[in-house]
């Protein structure tokens, strides 16, 4: 497999919603199950529109979004996010495409994102996710590219 990372373009914006959709549906299936109905309905309800609001509004100054294609087809993409103040970057929002999931094109994302944070002059790095079964693969990927501090985070919910 050879996947080429190069920067988003606006023309990427409805793939890279599909893909962003089709890698997150099971997370959210899963967090339907978790939080029951209501909790979902009103926290979750809109989740589709909300990255697609996200995509509709890039780019920013401080964030940088590269896409990942096999043969041209777009199979991934990663969000950086530079804090210059803290020289601190996130490897923030970022998805592969099902399909493709598991032949290291995440990793390949990642390792990229990583040089171009750094090259921006960030001197750690940091990414957020899930501690659910559905996220395991997003945690082993960032394992596997030296990610090793971890900093547990809860949230709780409560129907009123």
């Amino acid at each position: 497999m050879t996947v080429k990372i190069r920067s988003y373009r606006k023309a990427d914006q409805g793939r890279a919603l599909e893909v962003c959709i089709a890698a997150f549906t099971p997370i959210h299936e899963g967090f339907r199950a978790a939080l029951g109905e209501k909790v979902f309905e009103l926290q979750y309800r809109d989740w589709k529109e909300q990255y697609a609001k996200t995509f509709a509004d890039l780019p920013d100054e401080l964030t940088e979004v590269y896409v990942a294609e096999e043969n041209g087809t777009l199979i991934g993409f990663v969000f950086t996010v530079l804090n210059p103040a803290l020289k601190t970057g996130e490897i923030g929002l970022n998805a592969v495409d099902p399909e493709f999931q598991g032949k290291g094109v995440g990793k390949a994302m990642y390792e990229f994102a990583l040089e171009r944070l750094k090259a921006r002059g960030a001197e750690i790095a940091y990414v957020g996710t899930g501690g659910d079964a559905a996220h395991l693969p997003a945690r082993k990927a960032y394992e596997a590219i030296g990610f090793d501090k971890v900093l547990p985070a809860m949230h709780y919910f409560k129907v009123l």
